[in-house]
């Protein structure tokens, strides 16, 4: 209802089970779905049966280590189906549950556990004995074996739907997080709500990527549960990779997602395609750009607002394509919306005030912190309800005259990135104290791709060390109180703050101000054992004396020889192998060191490696030749436009564990399959190097068979090998013999000029003597790293796939990148052997270079800009 012209909506009073606990709802949709499946995970499947059998087991369990009802109960685990059991168990024996991120630095969630009083840490073997607190540790794989000991019926706990559900902790101005206290009954309002609108069906399959520690994941975690619908939990490596998350969403059928505009840009630029998805978009404001993007990919887009402090959600609107202002809607069930002034008054419609929320989803207050409670709760004066309370959102609004709620900005220093509530005043109060600040502010400023990026303007006192060595010691101590997401992302320094008239620092000034950025010779040395290590290998690869942790490994000389050499360097060193292509998303010391921290598990050997992922033509997927070096196409990835989308094809078995494939067929159809899932409808550009452009050619037949368009097929030097396994054996014998003939004619003539013919051989002479010595000091032993850095195992499948694979004519055009440098004998330079082949002709495009030369300065430029020309071409 309105109050006559006043700015308040109130959404229809329902009646609801507010003395249910959240658990009992679960149990109830066990009773109705006890098959159904209710978890998956790396596909493994839990029935709503198991998963509560399990919940029972564990909850008895910490019965058994003393929890009572109430008490505080801490929780730091990885993602797994664990994870979700755990919070089942803590919430039936009615204990509270204080979700920890095993991403948050040790003193922040130190804190949490000190500042909660929790009883009981449950997590697992590797955070074992990591927090100094006075929590008892259960670790879950010393007791997940005696689970089957304790009963798998529902624990009976005394409470009420006014009790503690969980505290969850979010940024606080004082320096310190707060810990906001949620009920039972402000849960089961909420998703009941959620459950009409925008509505969930037991059909249903959710994708969760929240962490627990960001109140939205009770969504994800708990509105399944109550409807008989599925999640589908992403793992950790999958919430941060857009590729993943496509392959999950088309492999699990996924029908239901919630997610920031961070992660729905992450989804774009992996290529997201038309889909039927319910789409829930919240966290932070959502761009009209982004949305109208959205929803020609989703079935249904909502916007939803709310904070921490009013559980979740508190008002929701379905966005359509007509949309020219993005709103925030109206309030879900049992929920008050006003906009009031400085003293808590009404204001009229269309008056811009403070957001205040009432009703069923205000929570109890601020854990320890009654002081700051009362200042954001109050008791609800527009209620009938004696018992009323709202709370003051800090966030400035207006209602249109049809009732819409839409957000204008904030009245504080608070923020939100990547959906994460942030103060500004917390990050400030830490930069403050660390060596060297004299003064330090903290804004966020939005990137022309409206991602906002933190900046630190600081006024250093005096100091021998360069800014760059300053910031890059600031950054290492905030890391030790503030998770990532609260590290300022730019630091500026500046002589003197701006002020406003009135003698206050002028905002506003410093945001309009034009950023510097570090000069790229600046250095900023290794902090950790392991960015020594990294450094000491770059340095000694490179034969550069000292090289910055910030500095680009392909701005300072870096290419891909250069970069197997350091990978090579490091497995050895290290014992951990890792993929070339890491050197294209990592491609400085400190980036790389946070991937070589990475548990050898999260190290993705995907055959799908996005070299330059975002933009909207048409994307080219280009398959590795002989050496398997997708980082090769990154050369012409720098110089092709910047909205053109580029992936490399790497092969299978570079991780030496999976089996590689002999035929060519069964490699293209695998990696049609990785295409497919990054972008189902098409269409698509085709390339290959070398080796590659017959795997390719392959691909594009298959797809044509799967009614998909390929708009171009394009070849980098590769030859068409026409293979004489299938020739009867007095035919072979003569092709072979006149073949060696020709290209014996061919080097003794030094068609190519003397010195090269001899540098060529030597090449060859080389790499044939490298292979001798290889397999005479490991025999037939194919896992034996070989010259090019891989498996023997795979050279060695590779031809095999060449000598059984017999190419056929196809209905195709190629355009074919031609090298002009000779360095081997070739019966058909001109075509490469492809004519009698690509039925629609070929178009022959000359690179300066030879085969081996192709993608090195200056003949990288030519080739990206004429590569870059055909690909327009099919794209107008």
């Amino acid at each position: 209802m309105k109050a006559n012209n006043m700015a308040m909506s109130y959404a229809t009073q329902v009646n609801y089970p507010k003395d249910k606990l959240l658990h009992q709802l679960i149990s109830e949709t066990v009773s109705k779905y006890p098959d159904r499946v209710a978890l998956t995970f790396k596909n493994n499947n839990l029935t709503y049966f198991q998963l509560n059998s399990h919940a029972n087991r564990l909850a008895h369990l910490l019965l058994d280590k003393g929890v009572m009802p109430q008490d505080k109960v801490a929780i730091l685990l990885d993602r797994s189906e664990e994870l979700v059991i755990s919070l089942l168990a803590i919430m039936k024996i009615g204990a509270t549950y204080v979700p920890l991120d095993p991403l948050f630095p040790v003193a922040r969630s130190s804190y949490m556990l000190e500042d909660s009083n929790t009883v009981l840490l449950l997590t697992s073997d590797c955070y074992k004995e990591v927090h100094l607190s006075g929590s008892k540790e259960v670790i879950l794989e010393d007791v997940w074996g005696s689970l089957s000991l304790f009963s798998d019926q529902d624990p009976i706990a005394e409470i009420s739907g006014k009790d503690i559900l969980y505290i969850l902790y979010t940024s606080g101005s004082t320096g310190k997080p707060k810990g906001v206290e949620v009920m039972h009954q402000n849960m089961v309002n909420f998703l009941l709500s959620m459950q009409k609108v925008p509505g969930m069906e037991p059909t249903d399959s959710l994708l969760a990527v929240t962490t627990i520690s960001f109140d939205i994941a009770g969504l994800e975690l708990f509105l399944p549960l109550v409807t008989g619908a599925r999640i589908v939990l992403a793992d950790a490596t999958e919430v941060k990779d857009g590729r993943l998350l496509l392959e999950l969403i088309d492999q699990e059928s996924i029908t239901f997602m919630q997610a920031t505009p961070y992660t729905w840009r992450l989804l774009l630029e992996a290529g997201w395609q038309k889909g039927k998805m319910k789409v829930l978009c919240g966290g932070e404001a959502l761009p009209v750009d982004l949305a109208k993007k959205i929803l020609n990919r989703a079935g249904s887009l909502w916007n939803v607002y709310g904070p921490t402090e009013t559980t979740i959600w508190s008002t929701i609107k379905q966005i359509n394509s007509k949309d020219e202002v993005i709103g925030i809607g109206k309030p879900i069930d049992n929920t008050g919306i006003y906009i009031l002034d400085e003293h808590q008054s009404p204001l009229a419609i269309g008056e811009v005030g403070e957001i205040f929320i009432a009703g069923e989803g205000v929570a109890r207050g601020y854990l320890n912190q009654q002081l700051l409670t009362a200042e954001k709760f109050f008791t609800d004066p527009f209620s009938n309800d004696p018992g009323g309370r709202m709370y003051g959102t800090g966030d400035l609004g207006k209602f249109t005259p049809d009732g819409e709620l839409i957000y204008i900005s904030r009245v504080d220093q608070q923020i939100k990135i990547r959906g994460y509530r942030i103060e500004t005043a917390e990050i400030e109060y830490h930069l403050s104290k660390a060596h060297k600040v004299k003064h330090a502010v903290v804004i966020a400023m939005a990137g022309t791709d409206g991602i906002y990026k933190l900046v630190a303007y600081v006024i250093a006192e005096p100091s021998v060390e360069s800014e760059s060595m300053l910031a890059d010691r600031w950054i290492t101590d905030l890391k030790q109180t503030l998770p990532d997401y609260m590290i300022p992302d730019i630091f500026q320094f500046l002589t003197e703050m701006p002020l406003t008239p009135n003698g206050k620092i002028d905002k506003k000034a410093l945001a309009e101000r034009k950023l510097v950025l570090e000069p790229l010779n600046e250095y900023a040395g290794p902090r950790t054992d392991v960015e020594q290590m990294v450094a000491r290998i770059w340095s000694e690869v490179l034969n550069i004396d000292k090289i910055g942790i910030h500095h680009n490994f392909f701005e300072i000389g870096g290419h891909s020889l250069k970069a197997l050499q350091i990978m090579l360097r490091i497995e050895k060193e290290t014992g951990r192998r890792l993929p070339l292509a890491t050197f294209i998303a990592h491609p400085t010391i400190s980036k790389m060191s946070l991937v070589m921290q990475l548990d050898a598990k999260s190290i993705t050997w995907d055959v799908l490696v996005p070299i330059k992922p975002s933009g909207n033509k048409i994307p080219i997927y280009i398959v590795h030749g002989a050496s398997l070096n997708v980082l090769l196409f990154n050369t012409l990835a720098i110089h092709m436009d910047d909205d053109q989308p580029i992936y490399g094809l790497q092969a299978k078995g570079l991780n030496g564990i999976d089996e590689p494939f002999s035929r060519i067929e069964d490699m293209a159809a695998h990696y049609i399959q990785a295409i497919l899932k990054q972008n189902p409808e098409g269409p698509y550009a085709l390339a290959g190097y070398s080796f590659g452009g017959i795997v390719a050619y392959e691909m594009t037949r298959q797809l044509e068979v799967l009614n998909k368009k390929v708009k171009m097929l394009a070849m980098f030097d590769t030859f068409a090998y026409r293979t004489p396994y299938y020739d009867p054996p007095i035919e072979k014998l003569i092709n072979k013999t006149l073949y060696f003939v020709r290209k014996a004619m061919y080097t003794l003539t030094f068609r190519d000029g003397f010195m090269a013919t001899i540098a060529n051989r030597s090449l060859a002479l080389k790499r044939g003597i490298e292979r001798l010595l290889l397999k005479f000091k490991s025999g037939n032993d194919q896992e034996q790293i070989g010259i090019f850095g891989y498996p023997n195992k795979i050279d060695v499948m590779n031809k095999l796939a060449l000598k059984f694979y017999k190419i056929e004519p196809a209905d195709v055009e190629i355009e074919l990148f031609r090298a002009e440098q000779h360095s081997f004998h070739l019966d058909d330079f001109e075509y490469l052997g492809w004519k009698s082949y690509a039925l629609k002709g070929i178009n022959i495009h000359g690179i300066p270079g030879a085969h081996n030369t192709i993608f090195k300065s200056p003949n990288d430029k030519l080739f990206a800009r004429m590569l870059q020309g055909c690909l327009d071409k099919v794209n107008d």
